[in-house]
C-alpha cells in the first residue's frame, strides 16, 4: 500500500502542472503569475528562448514581461514592441491562434524579432496567444536553435492549459482593476444635493457644481456656457479658478462661441444630445471640432446641454489639454450635474418667467383691445403689428392666405418704413415644405433661413428683404384643421433662437388676430351676400320696369351695367343668324376716350374674342395687350387696358348678341358681383329675346287687324256697290213690264241692254280691283303707291258717306281741293279717308257743317314732325271751324289727344308706313280736329 502513493517518474510532469495552475488560480500578482510561468516552461520545456508580452488595446502594441535568453544580455525581454499591420505578431494577436514558424531568422513578417533570433541563433519558433473570454491579453513565444521544431500533442496541450490559465488570471486582474477604477457617480451626485440646500445665492451653487465636477471627472478646467438666444451665442458664466486665466479671451471676445461658427454643436445641444471630442474622435464635423477646440483652447471636451422644458439655457463643459477618452461614469456624471445646474437655475428662471409673462399678458390685453374696439380690420391690424412688433423687438410681420392656385397673398404686412414690403403673391411651396406645414401642431422657427432647409421658394425673396429668421404659425379652420386658412410670419434680421414664451405669446396673438380675420371674412362675405342680394334684387327691379320697346330696353340694361359697374365703356354688339356681322347697338360711354368706333363692324365667324365668349356662359376677361392687332385696333385710347366679355346665350337658339365692358388695367373686378351680373345678363337676354318676340307678334297682330280693317272696308265697298248695281238692275227688270208703244218698247229694251252692260262691265271693274287683294294680300298688306288726284278720291269717299251724312243732316264743304295730286295707295286711302269722314261724322252735333281745308305743308313743320316721307306733304283739317287760320292756330295751342279707336290707329299705321300721319284734336267737349298728312306728288314742289 505504502508503494502505490509513491509518485512514479512518468506522474512528475503533472503533478508539476498541478502546482502551476493552482498558483495561476490563487495568486492575484501578474508578476507572480508570469514568473511562475515562466519557470514552468523552463523547466518542463527544452526551449532555449521563451519570452512573454502583454497586449496594451489603447496602443496596439506588446510590453515585454520578462523570459530566458541563451545570453546574459536579457534588456530586450523588456522592450515594447509596437503591431504593424501584417506583422506576425499582430496575425497572433488578431487571429487568437498558435503558430509554429519553421526558421523566424527567414521570417519577414517577424519584425525586430527576425534580428534578435540571427543573433540568439533561433530558428524554430512557437507563437501562443494569451486568450480568455474572447479576448488576447498577450503573446508567447517559445524558439530552439533546431530548425523546424513542432510541439508534440501532449505538449501543445501541457502549453494550452497553463497558458490559457494564465490569460484567466489576467483577465481576473483585469476585470478586479476595472471594478475598483470605475467611478461612482451617484454619491457626490447626493453629496452634492445636501451641500447644495446649505448655500443662499445661485453663484454659490453653481461653483459648487464646477467643483464637484473637477474633482470627480479631474479634467484640466470645468465651465458654464450660458447661451444668448437674440444673438445666438454662447457666453463663459461659470468656472473653476484654474481656467479663469484661459477663458479670458472668451470673456472678452465680441461673439463668444457662436452659432454660426459650430451650428452642429449647437445642433446636438439643442436635442439634449451630449458632445464628447476626445483622443482622434468626435461626433461633429472636423472643421467644427478644430473651431471649438481652438476658440477653448483644449484638445478634448465633453459638454453636456443644460435645457428646461426643451428650452436650452447653455452647456456644462469638462476640458481637458491632451487627447483623453472619456469614461461611461464621467459621461453620466456630466450628464446628472447639467440637470442639477437646470434644477439649480429654475427657480431663477421661474421669477424671470413670471416677468416675462406678465408683459405678455399686458399686451396680449392691449392688442385684444386693438382688435375689439378698433372700427375696420385694416386698424386692428396695424395697432396689434405696432405692439407686436416693438414687443417682440422685431422687424416684420407678415399674415399670408393661399390661394387655390397654392399662391400665398399677402393679407397684411408691417415693416420698417425704410423697407420694402412683402411682395404679393408669393409662388407655391414645393411638396417637402407644403407636407412640413400641414404637420405641424405647434409653433415653428427657423433660426436661419438661408441654413435651414425650409421654404425653398420664398428663400430668396426673404434674402432680398434681409429676413433671416422667422416665427411660423399655420392657422386653420377647424373644418380642415391640414389645409392651413392664414400663415402667421415674425421676422428678424438676422439669424436669432426664439424661446417659449415668445413662441407661446406669437401663437396666442395669431390665435386672436386669427379670429379676427376668420370674423372679418366672414363679415365680408355677409356683406358681399347682401350686396349681391341687393344688387340681384335692384337688376330684376331694373329690368321689370324697364321700357317694353326692346330698343330702349336694351339702352336701359346697359346703363345700369356701366353704372353698377363704375365703368367708362359698356356696349351691346348685336348680329343676326342671316347676317354674322356684330356691330354696336347700344352703347354707354362716361369717358369719351373710352368711345368705340361708330362704324365698327365684326365678323362673327372669324374673331377670337366673340368665339371665346360663346364658349363659355361666365364672363371672360381679356388683358387689351394680349389681344390681337384685329382687335386691339377697336381701342383707340391707350387708357383701356382689359375687357370683359359675356355673350347673351339662349336656351335653344345660338347666342345674336355680347355685352363689352372696358376700363383700366388697374382695375380688380368682384368674383361675387360679377356672378351676379351673369344672373341678371341672362335674365336680360331672356327679357330680351321675349321682347323682340313680343315685338313682332305685336307688329304681326297689328298687320292682321290693318289687314282685316282694311278687306273689312273693301268687303263693305263691294258690298255697296253690289248692292246699289243689284238695285239698278231690279230697277231694268221693273220698267220691262210697263205698257208702252212697240216703237218705244224696243228702244227702251236696247237702253236697257247697254244700261245692263254697263253694270256688268262696273261689276267687272269692282271685282277686279278686288282681285289683288284677294290674291297678294292675304296676310299682309302690300303698298301700291301712285299718284292720284284728290279731288276724284274725296268725291268717291263723300258719296259713300252721303246717306249717313244726311241722316245726321251734316254738311261737308271742301275748301282747295281741286288742285293737288297726292302719292299713295288709292284703295287704301280711300279706305282711310272714308274712315275718317265716318269718325268725325260721328263726333260732331247733328245739323253742323264740316270743313275740310286742304294746304302745302310749310317747310320748317316737316322736321318738327320728323316725317320719313321723300315727299312734301299735303295738310288735310277736317274740323268744325270754319277758317283755316283757326285750325292751324288749334294745332299749335291745342294738345294732341291719342286715337281712340282701333280703326283711326291702323289707319295712322297704313299712312306712316308710306310716309304719311294721322294725327287727332280735342279743342271743346264736342269740338274735334283731324290732320291728315299725305305725300305730294314729286311734281308738285
Amino acid at each position: 500500500m505504502g508503494q502505490q502513493n509513491l509518485p512514479s517518474q512518468n506522474d512528475h510532469p503533472f503533478l508539476a502542472l498541478g502546482r502551476v495552475l493552482e498558483t495561476l488560480r490563487e495568486e492575484d500578482n501578474a508578476e507572480v503569475l508570469i514568473e511562475t510561468t515562466l519557470n514552468y516552461l523552463q523547466t518542463e520545456f527544452d526551449y532555449h528562448l521563451i519570452w512573454i508580452g502583454l497586449y496594451d488595446r489603447l496602443d496596439h502594441r506588446l510590453f515585454g514581461k520578462g523570459g530566458i535568453a541563451p545570453t546574459g544580455d536579457t534588456d530586450f525581454l523588456k522592450h515594447r514592441y509596437t503591431l504593424q499591420p501584417g506583422d506576425l505578431l499582430e496575425q497572433i494577436v488578431i487571429q487568437q491562434r498558435p503558430i509554429t514558424v519553421p526558421d523566424i531568422q527567414q521570417e519577414i513578417r517577424a519584425g525586430e524579432w527576425r534580428r534578435i533570433a540571427t543573433n540568439l541563433g533561433i530558428q524554430g519558433t512557437l507563437l501562443f496567444p494569451l486568450r480568455a473570454k474572447d479576448q488576447c491579453f498577450g503573446v508567447t513565444l517559445l524558439g530552439s536553435h533546431q530548425w523546424g521544431i513542432s510541439a508534440t500533442p501532449k505538449d501543445t496541450a501541457h502549453l494550452s492549459m497553463v497558458l490559457g490559465g494564465l490569460a484567466a488570471a489576467l483577465h481576473e486582474i483585469e476585470v478586479n482593476w476595472q471594478q475598483s477604477a470605475i467611478k461612482r457617480p451617484d454619491k457626490p451626485l447626493f453629496q452634492a444635493l445636501d451641500e447644495l440646500l446649505k448655500l443662499p445665492k445661485l453663484v454659490q451653487r453653481l461653483d459648487k457644481l464646477v467643483a464637484m465636477t473637477q474633482e470627480f471627472i479631474t479634467p484640466t478646467r470645468t465651465n458654464i456656457y450660458w447661451y444668448h438666444p437674440q444673438q445666438r451665442y454662447f457666453w463663459h458664466r461659470v468656472g473653476n479658478r484654474q481656467s479663469l486665466r484661459s477663458v479670458v479671451g472668451l470673456r472678452n471676445s465680441k461673439a463668444g462661441l457662436t452659432v454660426a461658427e459650430a451650428s452642429d454643436f449647437y445642433q446636438a445641444l439643442k436635442v439634449g444630445q451630449l458632445v464628447t471630442i476626445g483622443s482622434s474622435r468626435s461626433q461633429l464635423k472636423t472643421e467644427t471640432t478644430e473651431h471649438i477646440l481652438h476658440r477653448l483652447r483644449t484638445r478634448s471636451l465633453m459638454a453636456a446641454p443644460i435645457q428646461i422644458q426643451g428650452e436650452l439655457l447653455g452647456f456644462l463643459s469638462v476640458e481637458e489639454d491632451d487627447p483623453r477618452i472619456w469614461e461611461r461614469a464621467e459621461r453620466n456624471y456630466i450628464l446628472a450635474t447639467a440637470q442639477l445646474v437646470a434644477l439649480v437655475v429654475s427657480g431663477e428662471e421661474l421669477d424671470t418667467q413670471v416677468q416675462v409673462r406678465i408683459k405678455d399678458s399686458q399686451v396680449l390685453a392691449r392688442i385684444a383691445q386693438a382688435i375689439a374696439y378698433r372700427p375696420t380690420p385694416e386698424n386692428a391690424l396695424n395697432d396689434a403689428g405696432k405692439l407686436i412688433c416693438q414687443h417682440l423687438n422685431t422687424d416684420r410681420l407678415v399674415i399670408l392666405q393661399p390661394d387655390q392656385s397654392g399662391q400665398f397673398t399677402v393679407v397684411f404686412s408691417r415693416q420698417p418704413s425704410n423697407r420694402r414690403p412683402c411682395p404679393s403673391p408669393l409662388p407655391p411651396l414645393d411638396d417637402q415644405d407644403q407636407q412640413w406645414l400641414r404637420g405641424r401642431k405647434k409653433m415653428e422657427m427657423i433660426e436661419d433661413i438661408e441654413a435651414d432647409g425650409l421654404l425653398t421658394s420664398w428663400r430668396e425673396t426673404f434674402t432680398q428683404l434681409n429676413l433671416r429668421s422667422l416665427l411660423i404659425e399655420s392657422l386653420s379652420y377647424p373644418a380642415s384643421p391640414k389645409q392651413p386658412s392664414f400663415l402667421f410670419l415674425i421676422g428678424h434680421e438676422s439669424p436669432r433662437t426664439w424661446n417659449s414664451n415668445e413662441r407661446d405669446f406669437v401663437k396666442t396673438v395669431a390665435q386672436l388676430i386669427h379670429l379676427l380675420l376668420t370674423l372679418s371674412g366672414e363679415l365680408d362675405n355677409a356683406k358681399r351676400s347682401f350686396l349681391a342680394h341687393q344688387t340681384l334684387q335692384s337688376g330684376l327691379s331694373m329690368l321689370h320696369s324697364a321700357p317694353k320697346d326692346p330698343v330702349r330696353f336694351e339702352r336701359a340694361w346697359i346703363n345700369y351695367v356701366a353704372k353698377l359697374l363704375e365703368c367708362p365703356l359698356v356696349a351691346l354688339l348685336t348680329w343676326t343668324p342671316q347676317i354674322a356681322w356684330a356691330t354696336v347697338s347700344t352703347v354707354a360711354v362716361t369717358d369719351s376716350r373710352f368711345a368705340l368706333p361708330p362704324d365698327l363692324t365684326i365678323s362673327v365667324a372669324t374673331n377670337p374674342l366673340i368665339h371665346q365668349a360663346l364658349a363659355t356662359p361666365h364672363f371672360c376677361c381679356f388683358a387689351v395687350k394680349d389681344l390681337p392687332d384685329s382687335i386691339r385696333q377697336w381701342f383707340k385710347s391707350p387708357d383701356i387696358g382689359q375687357i370683359l366679355v359675356i355673350a347673351l346665350h339662349q336656351d335653344t337658339t345660338s347666342a345674336t348678341g355680347l355685352i363689352l365692358i372696358a376700363d383700366h388695367q388697374e382695375r380688380t373686378w368682384s368674383e361675387s358681383l360679377l356672378s351676379v351680373l351673369e344672373i341678371l345678363t341672362q335674365q336680360f337676354t331672356d327679357l330680351r329675346d321675349y321682347r323682340y318676340r313680343l315685338m313682332q307678334q305685336t307688329q304681326e297682330r297689328e298687320n292682321l287687324q290693318a289687314l282685316n280693317w282694311y278687306k273689312h272696308r273693301c268687303l263693305e265697298k263691294l258690298y255697296q256697290s253690289v248692292q246699289e248695281m243689284n238695285n239698278s238692275l231690279l230697277l231694268l227688270d221693273s220698267q220691262t213690264y210697263s205698257p208702252v208703244e212697240a216703237t218705244q218698247q224696243i228702244t227702251n229694251s236696247a237702253l236697257q241692254k247697254m244700261r245692263r252692260q254697263q253694270l256688268l262691265h262696273k261689276l267687272e271693274a269692282v271685282l277686279a280691283g278686288m282681285t289683288p287683294i284677294l290674291k297678294q294680300e292675304q296676310w299682309q298688306l302690300r303698298t301700291t303707291l301712285r299718284p292720284i288726284k284728290l279731288a276724284t278720291l274725296l268725291k268717291r269717299s263723300l258719296r259713300q258717306v252721303e246717306p249717313f251724312y244726311n241722316q245726321r243732316q251734316l254738311v261737308l264743304n271742301m275748301h282747295n281741293v281741286s288742285q293737288f295730286t297726292i302719292y299713295g295707295d288709292y284703295l287704301k286711302l280711300e279706305c282711310i279717308v272714308l274712315e275718317l269722314l265716318l269718325t268725325i261724322g260721328l263726333q260732331s252735333r247733328a245739323g253742323r257743317w264740316i270743313h275740310l281745308w286742304c294746304c302745302p305743308l310749310r317747310s320748317d313743320t316737316k322736321p318738327r314732325l320728323r316725317s320719313s316721307s321723300p315727299y312734301p306733304l299735303l295738310e288735310l283739317l277736317i274740323s268744325q271751324s270754319n277758317s283755316l287760320e283757326e285750325c292751324q292756330q288749334i294745332l299749335t295751342a291745342s294738345p294732341r289727344k291719342s286715337l281712340h279707336s282701333l280703326n283711326m290707329r291702323i289707319c295712322q299705321q297704313i299712312l306712316r308706313s308710306w310716309g304719311g300721319d294721322l294725327h287727332f284734336y280735342q279743342t271743346q267737349v264736342h269740338d274735334y280736329l283731324i290732320r291728315l298728312l299725305l305725300p305730294l306728288e314729286q311734281k308738285q314742289r
